[in-house]
């Protein structure tokens, strides 16, 4: 036994887990994992003990999994000296005080200490209390958006945005291993403190008190008895504080702040260290970036693309002015935007400026220039993606890169960044999505419509019902239509149409049905699709059918922007996001924006809009309860994803 124990085998597959090895470890780290693997069966001390190696190697995945559980559960006085730790960081993380911030993160020791807590213990406890914030009944709903903060280390700050948005979901802890295998442990235990530092700003503000005065609230610090000395001796190290990835892990963007001719938050630092410094020399690196800038081919291919695709404007027109800004903001940091990869560096050190833009819009009125920079960079950075397709011998490749980009841009924006937060926060689990979505006017018409097909139907020329068919294929869905040569009309509660399309939900229906293969049209017939057996049982899953209400949804909603008068497709569509998410997320909901609709298209829309929820409402997929509307759990994720499809800009 002792053999297999001490061979190199063991000792590489202890190393592939979360427990490292050192030299000379083998006995202590055996004695700490010799519970939890005894509880799975395998008693090492049972020099008898029969079991095989995969049997050995099931229980030795279950007790890492165990051990690194009670590792990042601190209990005790040592819960309490974690949640000191968060407080102290959360508090001084709001003041701007990053160097006490980053302090507190360096006085973390691997292993716990009498007095100190652990890396893992404060990772473990910061993830717990996010899962808790964020699925609790009060708090929840004041943390839709929250955006992950300005840190120095970039890394860390891209594992704080998953660990919120897993957070959402009440799925932080679960997602542990999983966060630790991706990143090691020096991000995620800066990713989750940082998450936890924002959750507590944006309650704090929206609770109308001080961070300071907040974080007895949600971190309160009775009961916890104190720590006592000799409770741990020295131990060997089992969790990594991966200091040395930390010092590598990001990359040129990360290393340089902008400079102060830009705005960035560079300015302040720089002055604060040097109060006495030569302007001049601001106006040198200026002078330097902007050079560089000039002499770039990239720039100047660039330029002649903008040009020729906006053949209506000249060279002082604010389009040439948002793309210089852009290029200078990459020299300055030194993003390398001629590879797909650069975008990600970018993205970040623009995000700086939306992080700056809250902050600043928060303490004075109108839009701050953080933001200012950040939007025209962004409407730049959209002009310089659509170019790299156009003019790239590969242009696939910058596809991942352009959504990169747009997504950025949805989490910055209060209204699109709430809605993304409502379809993560109500993400269903396997289980939930494997039943069947029973007692859905949609799904049963479905079921019916392919039943009245049956190995094929006639249709019109354009691929729609027969007049004569109108009837009998919207009675499928609850729908009272008849077919007539003229006269089109409602009346009494039956809609008279000359032909398919004068039915909108047997249209929208229709084209939903191509798209999702349940029905597919060959010259004049409908025939059923590659995925309609499973919807002809009249059984469907909920991971089969709420995407096929989801996009009924969008169809329904794009249909009411479509008929209202004029060609701005942009406020019509806000103006129903808007109203969606007040729906979803009333008491988080963000302001209204101020929308120049007119009058006239404004009375229209709110027409089409109420009639449109209420069919929604007819349907199911909304409920009604007095002068409010809510919308069933099972159906929020599709509901803030139709919103989402809205703001995403017209169908091409």
């Amino acid at each position: 036994m002792s053999t297999f124990f001490d061979g190199p085998e063991f000792h590489g597959m202890a190393a592939g887990g979360k427990i490292s090895h050192n030299p000379g470890m083998g006995d202590g780290m055996m004695r700490e994992l010799a519970p939890f693997l005894k509880a799975e069966g395998i008693d090492v001390d049972d020099p008898n003990a029969d079991f095989t190696e995969a049997e050995f190697h099931a229980a030795m995945e279950k007790a890492q999994e165990e051990y690194n559980r009670r590792l990042f559960t601190p209990v005790g006085a040592h819960r309490g000296l974690a949640l000191g730790k968060l407080r102290s960081f959360s508090v001084t993380f709001a003041e701007g005080d990053i160097k006490t911030a980053e302090a507190v993160v360096a006085s973390l020791p691997s292993d716990p200490q009498d007095f100190n807590p652990s890396v893992a213990q404060v990772t473990g406890a910061a993830m717990d209390l996010l899962d808790e914030w964020f699925t609790d009944d009060v708090h929840g709903p004041k943390l839709g958006g929250v955006m992950a903060p300005k840190w120095s280390a970039k890394k860390s700050r891209a594992v704080a945005r998953d660990i919120l948005a897993l957070a959402h979901k009440g799925r932080v802890v679960d997602s542990l291993d999983r966060l630790i295998a991706s990143n090691s442990g020096r991000p995620v235990l800066e990713g989750s403190m940082l998450a936890v530092a924002a959750a507590v700003a944006r309650l704090a503000k929206r609770n109308k008190v001080l961070e300071q005065q907040f974080v007895d609230e949600l971190m309160p610090l009775d009961g916890y008895p104190e720590p006592v000395a000799g409770t741990y001796g020295s131990t060997d190290r089992v969790f990594q504080d991966d200091q040395d990835d930390q010092d590598v892990q990001d990359g040129p963007a990360a290393e340089q702040d902008l400079p102060e001719w830009l705005g960035g938050s560079s300015a302040e630092a720089s002055a604060q260290a040097n109060p006495h410094a030569d302007p001049q020399s601001v106006d040198e690196r200026m002078d330097a970036v902007e050079k560089t800038v000039y002499e770039m081919p990239l720039y100047q291919r660039f330029r002649d693309w903008l040009a020729e695709t906006y053949d209506d404007v000249d060279e002082d027109s604010e389009v040439f002015d948002i793309a210089h800004l852009l290029f200078c903001i990459a020299v300055s940091s030194r993003a390398d935007i001629d590879e797909p990869e650069g975008i990600d560096d970018l993205l970040d050190v623009l995000e700086s400026f939306a992080v700056d833009g809250q902050e600043e819009a928060e303490k004075t009125d109108g839009e701050s220039p953080s933001t200012v920079i950040f939007l025209d960079s962004l409407e730049a950075l959209d002009n310089y993606l659509r170019f790299r397709m156009d003019t790239d011998e590969n242009p696939e490749r910058w596809n991942a890169a352009r959504a990169r980009a747009e997504a950025a841009s949805m989490r910055t924006d209060p209204l699109p960044s709430a809605l993304m937060a409502a379809v993560e926060a109500n993400a269903l689990s396997e289980e939930q999505l494997a039943q069947p979505l029973s007692d859905n006017r949609l799904v049963s018409g479905v079921a019916g419509i392919l039943e009245w097909i049956g190995d094929s139907r006639p249709l019109t020329g354009t691929g729609r019902v027969k007049r004569a068919d109108i009837a009998e294929a919207a009675e499928k869905f609850g729908i009272d239509a008849v077919g007539v040569a003229s006269n089109a009309r409602y009346e009494d509660g039956v809609n008279y149409a000359r032909s398919a399309d004068e039915v909108p939900v047997l249209e929208a229906m229709w084209a939903v049905m191509q798209s999702a293969e349940i029905t597919e049209i060959t010259g004049t017939k409908v025939r059923p699709g590659s995925a309609a057996d499973e919807w002809k049982k009249g059984e469907v899953s909920a991971d089969t059918a709420l995407p096929v209400i989801g996009a009924f949804i969008y169809e329904r909603l794009l249909d009411v922007i479509n008929l209202v008068p004029g060609e701005d497709y942009g406020a019509p569509a806000i103006t129903i996001a808007q109203r969606l998410i007040e729906i979803l997320t009333p008491d988080s909901a963000p302001e209204r924006p101020d929308l120049d609709l007119g009058e006239v298209r404004a009375e229209r829309l709110s027409t089409l809009l109420a009639d449109e929820l209420q069919e929604l409402t007819e349907f199911g997929l909304l409920t009604a309860g007095g002068d409010t509307l809510s919308v069933e759990p099972v159906y929020k994720r599709i509901v803030a994803g139709a919103a989402l499809m809205l703001l995403s800009g017209p169908r091409e």
